[in-house]
């Protein structure tokens, strides 16, 4: 049976913890700093008996009761819990790292827990603990990420290994969200717009037309080969929408920040590189570039 400690029992212990319980016999102590708050106190003591859930009197008492560690804090106090825990920590123990943080401070944390013997495991939650308790996706790196997957499988965790280096399942995540919240952005701001001419529906048809001709990377490949060739004529087309939304009263956030980035790439010459022809690969387009930017 593994015997599992938490630190931190918010949202994500709290979550993860009721899944476990659920799918097999699990050992679980937690230690959280607010347990003895009027407020917070009693919130963790009824997760506690909701889960089985043991409370320890400190991180010293939780690391000597469990063999897989696992830090659930607010991503600005990762690195402190783990330089804390890294006094306590011997050579068999597995420390798990679910924090939201950035992959150079997944890196420190790792540092930090050299010199204990322990073994590090840097976990990427890729969805709502809440709404799939244990059985939330998960990317794990570092040098404990295989052990980990092999600890927790058979309890139902749903974990993908994506390497040996910290910080690479972090990485991942977001990186990753570049992209998902930079859309949501869009949303927002494209159809704050429309919904001003009351041309919601004309517009979204339209964007879901162009996005049905070809499938998710293809669509990558083709708006990057576009871009790397149109970049100077995509930046004025992008001024004359920033005075649009700028004139409507409407935000041009995100419309102002793609006409810097246009212009950005106008300015690296890639259009003379690929001597205006749109390039066939992806790849092509990355290294070119990355290659560029990196000068």
């Amino acid at each position: 049976m593994e015997k599992l400690g938490f630190i931190g029992f918010g949202g994500a212990g709290y979550g993860l913890s009721k899944g476990l319980r659920e799918s097999g016999q699990i050992d679980i102590t937690f230690f959280d700093s607010m347990r003895n708050d009027e407020s917070v106190g009693p919130v963790l003591s009824r997760r506690a008996d909701e889960t089985g859930a043991r409370s320890c009197s400190s991180v010293a008492e939780l690391i000597d009761s469990a063999g897989i560690i696992i830090s659930c804090v607010p991503g600005a106090f990762a690195l402190k819990v783990a330089e804390e825990a890294a006094l306590h920590l011997k050579s068999h123990h597995l420390f798990v790292d679910v924090n939201t943080t950035s992959p150079k401070t997944m890196g420190l944390v790792y540092e930090a827990l050299r010199e204990s013997g322990s073994t590090f495991v840097d976990v990427a939650m890729m969805g709502a603990v809440p709404v799939f308790l244990h059985r939330v996706p998960c990317l794990a790196s570092g040098t404990g990420a295989q052990m980990f997957k092999s600890c927790m499988e058979p309890y139902g965790m749903d974990i993908t290994w994506v390497g040996e280096e910290p910080g690479q399942a972090t990485a991942i995540k977001m990186l990753r969200s570049v992209f998902m919240k930079g859309l949501l952005a869009l949303l927002i701001e494209t159809l704050g717009a429309t919904h001003r001419y009351g041309v919601d529906k004309i517009v979204l048809e339209s964007l879901a037309r162009t996005m049905a001709k070809n499938d998710f990377l293809g669509i990558v490949r083709q708006q990057l080969a576009k871009g790397v060739i149109s970049a100077e004529r995509m930046t004025h087309e992008m001024e004359a929408v920033v005075q649009t939304l700028v004139e409507m009263g409407a935000p041009a956030t995100m419309s102002a920040a793609t006409r810097v980035t246009l212009r950005r790439c106008s300015d690296l010459g890639l259009a003379e590189h690929f001597n205006h022809e749109m390039p066939d690969s992806l790849e092509e387009i990355l290294d070119a570039l990355t290659a560029e930017v990196g000068k």
